[in-house]
């Protein structure tokens, strides 16, 4: 129960902005309300009478706060009417005779529910307003003279029109007041929330004991759903299964199971939903979020690569849209990426001095247990210091370098080269994903267990990414005759780097001198060797006419036999060293020479480190990056000219 009551206390934290629509943001419901999607919204004056109406069109402007009672927020068949707005078979009392259909026992519970409210000292003059215009049962022949509605030659409503894609007869409406010509909104008067509010608390039953806040309040056995989003009709707690086994074998009844407050149960859920809306991560049918419980303060998004992480913390002080402008103009992107460290890396140190001692955050995961049912799968709470260091621990040893993507920049395509710390889904992908048009796929469940089980290695220090994942996106990066080179490269290669690189780095250990510190590492070596071949073949290919375009480009012999390479290395390395005799021929003496240099430096180490034909560990990969990387920074140096090398 700590999840439940943290989102309680953070409700409180945000209770100021409860019911504020400000910038299309997402709205922190108040207690006692929740959303539906209105298709019809009507106008009517103090006095009742009905003024206009209008079809809406599908989009956010759609979406309507709307109070609540228990019975209706969790309604899925019954009658259990909506305080104010609803279905048009409960605020319509002509509805029966124009759809034959018996709905009139709807409209009563409706127009009873609304009249004791507009009778009552929490009443409000839009209220009265309402209840005295559909008092008058004349809301569908309104809608029909105004061609909102339609009817058919009997003169009946029929589904065979929609409105948003809905048949008629299911609309939702919702209702706007004229008070001195000055229209007023409904679903965005705050007066009007904070009256329903203090008109249903007055409605509350007995007090119980509630297991998430240990206070005596009102409970209620009745909790929202719409968490993930409005169309959302799964729940976190539930016990209305009377007939399975949900609670039974341990409790006579679902009470004895759990107890929780009707209002801590509101504050808890409004906020959960608010804080997913505002900055979750909800991909692959899961759900996850991390927050400042205890004071109003942004924390940088884990989910995301570490390029992306602060992008939307308002206080956070860097200039993404400049980091190759500048001091930076007219460099080359390798050295983009060091100047974009050196500025970040000062504006994250900026960054930290904002957090508290007493800061306390927490992070959640939802997973859909079944179509109706959500669980929580993952939760923790931390010290605001405690989860900055854990996330500067990620990033500072989970990284690699590529290329990202910038999220909401200002032309929607900017990119950046540098390292960077990949998200848990571009891990997930790396390691499960398969090309199947530009981008990696894979089964959103493998996506969500592999996501889950990453958690806690950003969370906590000292906790090591499972082995079994890095080993899985090694064998993806084995394979890059499967996918495109970019992907292959950026997207599979860099990021298991990135993840054998979290779990290397331990004990006072660095990739700064890999090569170096692993000179005796057969894995290593034969990876640095596999880079050697594919590079010499890459110079040959890319030879360029008196254009300067490049005369073939392919696949070379290293990629077309790497998976066989991991296999069995020793003879596989003579294999592709046999195919490249003709291509050796295409080079120049000092390419060559350099060439033939490192792959007998490499081979002389083999020869007392196993040069045989045991499989390879995913070390190999990093050793044939980075003696990659090396070997194009020399014949960079050669060229002396600060120009780009072919990939």
């Amino acid at each position: 129960m700590a999840w439940l009551k943290t989102l309680a206390e953070t409700y409180d934290v945000y209770s100021h902005l409860a019911g504020v629509d400000k910038n299309e943001q997402a709205v922190l419901l108040p207690i006692s309300h929740s959303t539906f999607n209105a298709q019809i919204t009507v106008t009517v004056d103090m006095d009742g009478n009905f003024q206009k109406a209008e079809k809406l069109e599908k989009g956010r402007n759609a979406v309507t706060v709307i109070p609540v009672t228990e019975d209706s927020a969790a309604r899925s068949s019954g009658i259990a009417p909506h305080p104010l707005c609803d279905k048009l078979c409960y605020v319509a009392g002509d509805y029966s005779f124009y759809t034959g259909d018996d709905k009139e026992k709807y409209f009563e519970a409706y127009i009873d529910q609304l009249r004791d409210w507009a009778e009552s000292d929490q009443t409000h003059p839009m209220v009265r307003a309402i209840y005295q215009y559909l008092g008058k049962k004349s809301l569908v022949q309104d809608l029909t003279e105004k061609k909102v509605l339609e009817l058919d030659e009997d003169g009946m409503l029929t589904d065979g029109v929609k409105i948003q894609g809905l048949g008629q007869t299911g609309a939702n409406v919702r209702f706007v007041v004229l008070d001195n010509y000055m229209p007023k909104e409904v679903w965005k008067s705050q007066e009007l929330y904070k009256k329903y509010s203090e008109y249903y608390r007055q409605k509350a039953g007995g007090k119980k004991l509630c297991y998430a806040s240990g206070e005596v309040e009102a409970c209620s056995d009745k909790h929202p759903s719409k968490i993930r989003n409005s169309a959302d009709k799964a729940k976190l707690i539930s016990g209305n299964d009377e007939s399975g086994f949900t609670y039974r074998g341990r409790f006579a009844s679902k009470e004895e199971a759990v107890s929780i407050g009707y209002e801590t149960s509101q504050k808890a859920h409004n906020a959960l939903r608010w804080l997913i809306q505002k900055q979750g991560y909800t991909r692959d049918e899961s759900a996850i979020v991390c927050w400042m419980a205890n004071r109003d303060k942004q924390v940088p998004n884990m989910m995301k690569d570490s390029v992306n992480t602060y992008r939307d913390i308002d206080d956070f002080d860097f200039d993404f849209e400049d980091v190759d402008e500048g001091e930076d103009r007219g460099r080359n992107r390798h050295d983009t990426g060091k100047f974009y460290a050196e500025r970040f890396h000062k504006a994250v140190n900026g960054y930290m001095g904002n957090f508290k001692a007493e800061d306390k955050v927490a992070i959640i995961a939802l997973d859909a247990a079944t179509t109706g049912r959500l669980s929580v799968v993952y939760y923790d709470e931390m010290g605001g210091r405690q989860y900055m260091d854990a996330i500067l621990h990620w990033q500072e040893h989970c990284k690699w370098r590529r290329t990202v993507k910038l999220e909401n920049s200002e032309d929607g395509r900017k990119r950046i080269t540098c390292e960077c710390t990949p998200s848990p889904r571009d891990m997930a992908l790396a390691a499960f994903g398969v090309q199947r048009s530009e981008w990696l796929e894979a089964d959103s469940k493998l996506i969500r267990a592999t996501v889950k089980r990453l958690l806690p290695c950003i969370t906590r220090k000292g906790v090591r990414i499972p082995v079994n994942i890095i080993k899985a996106a090694a064998r993806r990066a084995s394979m890059p005759q499967t996918m495109s080179d970019f992907v292959w490269r950026n997207d599979v290669l860099c990021v298991a780097c990135a993840m054998i690189r979290f779990n290397y780095e331990e004990d006072g250990k660095t990739m700064d001198n890999f090569l170096k510190d692993n000179e005796h590492d057969r894995n290593v070596l034969f990876g640095r060797l596999l880079a050697v071949y594919d590079y010499m073949e890459q110079r040959a290919l890319f030879e360029k006419d008196e254009n300067g375009k490049v005369k073939e480009i392919r696949m070379t012999n290293a990629k077309r036999y790497w998976n066989a390479y991991c296999s069995r290395p020793a003879k596989t390395s003579k294999t592709i060293k046999q195919n490249l005799i003709a291509y050796e021929k295409k080079l120049n003496g000092y390419e060559l020479a350099k060439f033939e240099e490192w792959a007998g430096g490499i081979m002389a180490c083999l020869a007392g480190s196993g040069f045989d034909n045991t499989a390879l560990s995913e070390r190999y990969l990093p050793g044939y990056y980075l003696q990659m990387e090396d070997m194009k920074k020399v014949f960079q140096m050669k060229n002396n000219h600060g120009g780009e090398e072919n990939e």
